[in-house]
């Protein structure tokens, strides 16, 4: 069951409450419970729920990834205008060889983003840790088992790390 799911932030008090709607409308779960590690990724109380999900947003869009193997998504504009330079000094030298343009920037940055939320780490701890390069992702030079999906939607990168293929999956706008 891998599915994304699309809506404006703003349509929601919180992406919390848009991960129940979607329990309830969608997989007809009444009052899921989310919690949250210690890092801050969300989780779902109940062990019959499908307990794997990742949120992201970018601008008003608000993206939230379904699946019952864990899953990190990270979205980003796709015409986002960003000063990546100082921002690449944290990627290892390697991959820093390979990022020519702002859209080359935004899709490792999204592969590393994703994968940090399939780790369930912190961007500022374990970015420099992470490597995209070939379409796949190490962590302290180790391969992990996961498949990096890039998809473009409605003006957006969609980047999702996980054991699924994700590049089939339902976009559902809410």
């Amino acid at each position: 069951m891998e599915k994304i799911f699309y809506t404006q932030r703003s349509a929601f008090a919180s992406s919390e409450d848009a991960v129940k709607k979607i329990l309830q409308d969608y997989f007809g779960y009444s009052n899921p419970q989310i919690l949250r590690t210690e890092n801050g990724k969300p989780y779902l109380a109940q062990s019959n729920l499908p307990s794997f999900f990742s949120i992201s947003h970018s601008e008003d869009a608000l993206f939230i990834a379904f699946c019952d193997e864990n899953v990190g998504l990270d979205v980003e504009k796709n015409n986002r205008i960003v000063n990546y330079l100082p921002i690449i000094r944290k990627f290892p030298e390697i991959e820093r060889k390979k990022i020519k343009n702002t859209q080359d920037f935004l899709r490792h940055f999204t592969a590393k983003e994703s994968g940090i939320k399939w780790l369930g780490g912190k961007l500022s701890r374990d970015c420099s840790s992470l490597l995209f390069m070939d379409g796949k992702l190490y962590y302290k030079d180790v391969s992990l088992p996961v498949q990096i999906t890039l998809r473009e939607y409605n003006g957006f990168y969609l980047t999702v790390c996980s054991e699924k293929d994700f590049s089939h999956a339902e976009i559902v706008t809410l």
